[in-house]
């Protein structure tokens, strides 16, 4: 590489920097720490008061809430080029949620300080962080909706009609594949409910022949039926 070449920086790959310059994202890199964390490895406690911001540059994880009963539920997984922790970064308050390690995982720590003056000093990422939050807000939203009005097999279907509007697909051919499907221990506890009651589910569409599962993808041969399903169990479950 040549000498007046400027080094490929490692967030070079975090949604929240991208159109930023090779200069600035290693200006950028220069306030982080570079942070290992294995499988089931505990990054964020909920409720602490730790403060920074982490930016996932391999590997992936979990972000969780526990009920006072002690149940575990789901919020989202991130993978590589996501970040999490900007709340307690943003309010000063205390942590929302848990994030535990699901991949061996890298991740850049950046101090609350430094994030919100990155902020300032970079209106695109800014926007790119209000953009994230009004996701969350919507998802947020919209797993309290079904939580309330739905039964546990209609939030099951819910979860994969989810995974079918994330992937997008053209209606038309009335089909999909979709990659690296989660396991049923991860749709119960992003549906809040029990694994076998994602395997009953399933297992049922699957012998409709309206899905088939092949190791981590997810055939849906009728995504009309499957729609008409979920509504049909919707109106039956609504409290």
């Amino acid at each position: 590489m040549d000498q007046g070449t400027p080094k490929k920086s490692h967030l070079s790959n975090i949604e929240v920097f991208s159109g930023l310059t090779t200069l600035e994202l290693l200006s950028i890199s220069d306030l982080c720490q570079e942070k290992y964390f294995q499988i089931d490895d505990q990054v964020i406690d909920q409720m602490s008061n730790t403060r920074g911001v982490y930016f996932i540059s391999r590997g992936s994880v979990r972000v969780i809430n526990l009920t006072t009963s002690g149940k575990e539920v789901t919020l989202e997984v991130l993978g590589e080029g996501k970040c999490f922790g900007e709340l307690a970064a943003i309010d000063s308050g205390p942590r929302s949620s848990s994030v535990i390690a699901i991949k061996p995982t890298i991740l850049f720590l950046m101090s609350a300080p430094n994030f919100l003056k990155t902020m300032e000093k970079h209106p695109s990422v800014s926007l790119k962080i209000m953009s994230m939050l009004a996701k969350v807000i919507r998802t947020s939203s919209e797993r309290i909706t079904n939580l309330v009005t739905l039964g546990a097999n209609a939030r099951v279907l819910a979860e994969v009609m989810k995974k079918i509007s994330e992937q997008g697909c053209d209606k038309t051919r009335n089909k999909i594949l979709i990659e690296n499907f989660p396991v049923h221990s991860e749709i119960a506890r992003k549906a809040s409910t029990t694994r076998e009651t994602v395997t009953r589910v399933l297992s049922t569409l699957s012998k409709k022949n309206i899905i088939c599962r092949k190791g981590s993808t997810l055939e849906v041969s009728d995504i009309a039926v499957l729609e008409r399903t979920f509504l049909n169990l919707s109106n039956s479950d609504i409290r």
